[in-house]
Formats: structure tokens, C-alpha cells, sequence
């Protein structure tokens, strides 16, 4: 197709294994071209297979592997590229296995029943990114690399290899002092988690069975009046794998009108 040569082509580690390829850059004509596409009867759908590229699913379908553009013109979440495309279940692995590594320290911020605050363990104006965050009673240390101030959650990974106190179910209704070394701020810890296994955002099924999300902690915490709120929450993990598997289910033409497609997408560029 003559009309990929309007392109410029970019380097791109497709299989995330470190080889770079030479693919063509369509993207900066997607979002302009997305207005255009107003035809359901355009469209199918199809589920990817574990570990399918684009080209190989363009094979499959059209017979050739040069229309695996179309699924990123079509697709509004794959505009932001090949590094959104579902993983295969052993690189999702190593995924969550290097972009989770470490574990979550959670505070508790408890109101009365007029939810005025009683027992304040904001994170708000608290700590440093960088700097070491010591258990009082375990003596684990970690350097802290991402605070979630609505989750109230300090992200942390270990230097000495001692876990804080929580950090096993077991232990999950002790809790410790948490104290910066740096800023010297301190709050008192309430649950530890593995990264991975924390919690991504919380909600609560209505009586329609409808999940509403939580993702702010005072809405999350109990009150006097409300001693238990019946909260569960979905980890990383969990969010990780469930966003990959709706990535799995994508748009595609129909073979009978890739012609048609290929073609006003082509007079497009061009005028």
C-alpha cells in the first residue's frame, strides 16, 4: 500500500523483549480521522488471543499483515499506542512483578459522628519522596517512591529487608509508628500490604449489584455512627489483569469493507 510511505516510521520494542522494530508512526492522524468513523455496520468485533501481535491478527483476517494500523484508528484506548496492547499472561507477570515491586504502609483517619476528624493520620504535608520511612517497633526500612494522599497510602520499597509490622495477614490488627527520617513526620500505621496485592480503589455493591468505586479515604473510613462500612476493594493485580482482558475485546473492520476503509482513510491523508 503506497500510501504508508506518507508516514514516518519509528522505532518500537513490540514484543517488550528489548528488539526494536521499524513500524509505521500512523498516530498523529488517528484522532482527526476518529470523527469520520460513524458506521457500526463497519465494525466487528475480536477477542486476542494470548500473546497475538496486530500483524498476525491482520494476517488472519485480511489475508496480509498491513492493516494492523486499523486497530489503533479504530480503537479509542489503543490511541496511546502498542504500549497499551494486552499483554500475554507471562509477560503481564513480569509486568506487575517489576511495576509492583515493594508494598503499601495505609493510615487510618477515623471522624466522630459529625465526621469531624478525631485521630488525624492525613498524609496530607507529610513526607518526601526519597527519603527512608522507618517502623518504630520493627525497624523494617524503606525508601518511600509514591504517596497516594486520597488512598492514604505510602509506597514503599524495602532497603533492609524487615517487614513493618502488618505485613503478613497474621499481623493485620497491629500497627506501628511510621517516622520519616527526613522530615521526621510521623503517623501511625493501620494495614501493610504487598504492592501488588494492595488495594487499587474500594467499593461497595448497591442492591442492584452495581459496584460504586471509592477512591477517597474519607468515604472509606468508619465513623461513629456507621462503625463498619461494608467495603471491599480491588488490588493491583487484580485491576491489572481485568484491564488487560477488556483490552483483549477489540474493534476491527469488517473484511468485506477493508477495502472501503483503507481507501477513505487513504483519501484522507491526502487531502
Amino acid at each position: 500500500m503506497n500510501f504508508f510511505k506518507l508516514f514516518p516510521e519509528v522505532d518500537y520494542d513490540l514484543n517488550r523483549d528489548g528488539s526494536l522494530m521499524k513500524m509505521v508512526n500512523i498516530f498523529r492522524s488517528i484522532r482527526p480521522y476518529q470523527n469520520a468513523i460513524d458506521d457500526p455496520s463497519l465494525y466487528t468485533y475480536y477477542n486476542i488471543k494470548n500473546g497475538e501481535r496486530p500483524d498476525i491478527i491482520s494476517q488472519q483476517l485480511y489475508g496480509t499483515t498491513e492493516f494492523y494500523w486499523t486497530f489503533f484508528v479504530i480503537n479509542d484506548f489503543l490511541h496511546d499506542g502498542y504500549k497499551v496492547w494486552p499483554l500475554s499472561q507471562e509477560k503481564i507477570v513480569d509486568y506487575i512483578a517489576e511495576e509492583y515491586a515493594g508494598f503499601v504502609i495505609t493510615t487510618r483517619i477515623a471522624f466522630d459522628a459529625n465526621d469531624v476528624v478525631k485521630d488525624n493520620h492525613t498524609l496530607v504535608g507529610k513526607f518526601q519522596l526519597g527519603e527512608t520511612i522507618r517502623g518504630a517497633t520493627s525497624g523494617a526500612e524503606g525508601t518511600l517512591f509514591k504517596k497516594d494522599i486520597d488512598m492514604n497510602q505510602l509506597v514503599v520499597r524495602s532497603t533492609n529487608n524487615i517487614p513493618y509490622i502488618g505485613d503478613v495477614p497474621a499481623d493485620n490488627d497491629l500497627f506501628e509508628t511510621i517516622k520519616g527520617l527526613t522530615t521526621e513526620d510521623e503517623v501511625i500505621s493501620y494495614r501493610v500490604y504487598k504492592y501488588e496485592t494492595a488495594p487499587h480503589h474500594y467499593f461497595i455493591k448497591d442492591a442492584d449489584g452495581i459496584e460504586r468505586e471509592y477512591t477517597n479515604r474519607s468515604f472509606i473510613d468508619t465513623t461513629e455512627s456507621t462503625p463498619e462500612n461494608d467495603l471491599s476493594f480491588v488490588s493491583n493485580r487484580q485491576y491489572v489483569y481485568d484491564l488487560n482482558e477488556k483490552r483483549s475485546k477489540i474493534r476491527v473492520i469488517n473484511p468485506k469493507h477493508i477495502g472501503r476503509f483503507v481507501e477513505a482513510f487513504e483519501n484522507l491523508l491526502n487531502e
